[in-house]
């Protein structure tokens, strides 16, 4: 069974961490906090994983709490999201050894700015904010961002967006239940498909690998998985918009988390879940496919049709490992698998503790 051994605590933010963020190449973590810093850690010594040190800390660009971080996808830029309603884009001096600076300012939201996302080509930004609004900037040349729309169907505060890892797809979370799927059409972006089944904020999103599955945490204590069906599948399932793909809960993890998810990361090395949230405890789990009992091949029957909106009917997520108090008795913010193959068995967690942990994934 496998099992998280923890690598390194990491010390030095002087409030609570919201989010940590792994650069999409090296062994280089950013974090930020309530304390207005971002602080850049990064391993020392390539044959011995406990070793870090903390190289930068990226303060004076915000006034309020930093609440979430994000690197570019070619590693070259940082973006901040901050309670002072702006986003930041920092970028390191050529030496690589120097400091960041601070080189745009995006303002434009009424409140907070809960999250930032790149999308894969690192040609668009997303932000989200508890103005209720989901805004899409365009990188421009000489560190200049246009708006390109301002998405206003949440009814609530939007925690979180995610852009799918190949496609110019956007997926944002709400403290109205709901997950709203966004695309572009010719410059236009709207709603593609509303996501409905939680009973409770939706905190947190990812993407599978693969992108044809979303993991949402929420308010109510359970994990979801949602699947991509498009039109014509196999599976006979009706895309009744504009032909237009719908997604559909396909597995639900209730009972496992005794408070809210606030955090959850899909693995792109080895595919493994991990979860935390305000019961101070990560959990993992293993996503499955449950072959259902069609009548004929590739088609579900009447009855598991009608049912695909109940948990199991095409996946299941079982637990394979926990680790109770991981951030001693304080919430768990964030929690992130690292990127890539090399250290793929990396996840970083941060909490109200102030302290930044890097696990180990260990299989026995």
């Amino acid at each position: 069974m496998p099992r998280l051994e923890q690598l390194v605590e990491l010390q030095g933010h002087e409030d609570r961490v919201w989010c940590a963020a792994w650069h999409p190449t090296k062994a280089i973590l950013a974090t930020c906090s309530g304390d207005k810093t971002v602080r850049i850690w990064q391993a020392t010594n390539a044959l011995d994983p406990t070793k870090w040190q903390c190289t930068n800390v990226l303060e004076g660009a915000h006034r309020r709490t930093i609440r979430s971080v994000a690197w570019s996808p070619d590693g070259r830029q940082l973006a901040t999201g901050s309670f002072d309603a702006t986003t930041g884009i920092w970028e390191r001096e050529e030496d690589e050894n120097g400091d960041y600076e601070c080189v745009a300012t995006l303002e434009g939201h009424e409140n907070e700015t809960k999250s930032i996302a790149w999308s894969k080509s690192g040609a668009l930004l997303a932000t989200c904010s508890r103005d209720k609004s989901v805004w899409i900037w365009e990188v421009e040349e000489d560190n200049d961002f246009e708006c390109l729309s301002v998405l206003q169907e949440h009814t609530q505060d939007v925690k979180m967006v995610a852009w799918h890892p190949n496609e110019e797809l956007l997926a944002s979370a709400s403290y109205d239940d709901t997950i709203k799927i966004w695309k572009d059409d010719d410059d236009d972006w709207y709603c593609s498909d509303t996501l409905q089944g939680h009973e409770s904020t939706v905190w947190a999103i990812d993407f599978a690998p693969s992108g044809d599955h979303i993991v949402s945490a929420s308010a109510d204590q359970t994990l979801k998985i949602w699947q991509r069906f498009q039109p014509g599948n196999p599976m006979g399932i009706v895309t009744p918009r504009r032909g237009e793909p719908v997604w559909k809960c396909v597995a639900s993890v209730k009972g496992e988390h005794e408070r809210c998810i606030y955090s959850v990361s899909w693995s792109r090395a080895h595919g493994l879940i991990a979860s935390a949230g305000a019961d101070n405890t990560i959990r993992l789990f293993e996503v499955s496919e449950v072959a259902p009992d069609a009548g004929i091949e590739g088609q579900l029957t009447e009855e598991q049709r009608k049912a695909l909106n109940e948990p199991g009917i095409l996946l299941q997520a079982s637990k394979k490992a926990e680790v109770k108090n991981a951030h001693g008795t304080s919430d768990i913010n964030s929690v992130a698998w690292y990127p890539n193959e090399d250290h793929g068995d990396w996840l970083a967690s941060g909490g109200d503790d102030g302290i930044v942990r890097i696990w180990r994934l260990i299989r026995d």
